[in-house]
């Protein structure tokens, strides 16, 4: 992972929301490359480390031992070993053709990618050859043409380039998927990273971002419009117009549209959480129904709960945040302020507009709201006294 005039390498820039290292990392990954070998600045190994499977091994440049260790690596390699000299994007295909000589791409045109034989590169540098002379000398080539692969991407400090690249990785992260039998409506309006996991017969719609460590299962709905980063989705699961974060949502439960799932929630089987409902840091029963306005945080809510229009778990005092428990198949009626620590039982009601405060037990309405008063014909005399 070189530098260029002391700046840290291309390779920890983002492309999308990625590294360029992690894209390249998991479309070597994902063509068999079963081990790494880094070499690295000691100021960007840090950022490297994420990017690479666990087992990598990394060499700071300059160190003592660095020659040791790439010895030990290829001494310990059998066949053949991909070389990447330069800051490079690799979409899946190429990654796939490179590992497995599929379909030969050499060429003269110097992009820092070649193969070479683990034993000869070892042998030649016991020689006291150089690193970059062996490679030049000894790497493989096809049919007399040189050893430099082709289908490659150059990362550059240039915007435009950047842009190229992005749309390069963009591109092959969703012809990944479209491969694994996901159905893609607009495959320029989808954006998919290089970890992102998704089922058979899920289908992608326009505006859909699919961020980080995200698995998605088979037979979902996702978009238009939705982004999701770092969450488990279980099969038939729709997300629609929705931000996700940090979370599990399990099978055949409906999100949005306009929802917000921020981080440390469970989503239980064949929920509702609809629009402009807002869940954090908590665990939502199977069965549940939050069709909309509602703000559930902190808060651990049972099976077939009914949760309405309006309803806001209260939280936090100004210093210290607070559980809220709700029962399975409890009624929580629309405008209810839960304040939190506080506990509904199963089976319990609590009445529309009124503000908890005390536990409520199993099967029991809790109705905390002011009497209402009709004051007859106040409104005609305050009309005559108006005038």
């Amino acid at each position: 992972m070189p530098r260029e005039g002391g700046r840290p390498t291309l390779m920890l820039e983002d492309l999308l929301f990625d590294p360029a290292a992690r894209w390249l990392s998991r479309a070597l990954e994902r063509a068999g490359v079963g081990r790494f070998l880094v070499v690295c600045h000691q100021n960007d190994q840090a950022g490297a480390a994420p990017c690479f499977p666990q087992g990598t091994i990394f060499i700071t440049t300059g160190t003592e031992d660095a020659s040791e260790q790439l010895m030990t690596f290829l001494r310990e390699t059998e066949g053949r070993v991909c070389v990447v000299t330069r800051p490079v994007f690799l979409t899946e295909d190429s990654a796939k053709q490179l590992v497995t000589g599929s379909a030969p791409q050499y060429g003269s045109g110097e992009t820092g990618v070649c193969q070479i034989e683990a034993g000869v590169l070892a042998d030649a540098l016991d020689k006291g050859e150089t690193f970059e002379g062996a490679l030049l000398r000894r790497s493989v080539r096809s049919e007399g043409q040189g050893i430099w692969w082709q289908s490659v991407t150059l990362l550059r400090r240039d915007p435009q380039r950047r842009a190229e690249a992005e749309l390069t990785a963009r591109q092959s992260s969703v012809w990944r998927l479209m491969d694994d039998g996901v159905r893609i409506m607009d495959p320029n309006h989808v954006y998919v990273g290089p970890d992102v996991t998704v089922g058979e017969g899920t289908v992608l719609l326009p505006g859909a971002i699919l961020r980080g460590k995200t698995r998605i299962g088979a037979g979902c709905e996702i978009g238009p419009d939705s982004m999701i980063r770092d969450c488990v989705i279980g099969d038939h699961v729709t997300v629609n117009a929705s931000q996700l974060s940090e979370s599990t949502v399990e099978d055949e439960t409906t999100i949005g549209p306009y929802a917000y799932i921020r981080p440390n929630c469970h989503v239980g089987r064949e929920v509702k959480v609809g629009d402009f409902v807002e869940l954090k840091n908590a665990s939502i029963g199977a069965g549940t129904k939050i069709a909309h306005l509602a703000y559930v945080s902190d808060a651990d809510v049972g099976r077939q709960v009914n949760i309405g229009c309006g309803a806001v778990t209260v939280n936090y005092d100004g210093t210290s945040k607070y559980r809220t428990v709700i029962g399975d198949n409890a009624f929580i009626g629309c405008n209810s302020n839960l304040v939190a620590p506080v506990r509904v039982g199963a089976g319990a009601y609590t009445a529309a507009g009124s503000t908890i405060t005390a536990d409520v037990d199993d099967d029991a309405l809790a109705i905390a709201r002011s009497k209402q008063v009709v004051k007859r014909q106040w409104a005609a005399k305050g009309r005559t006294n108006w005038k």
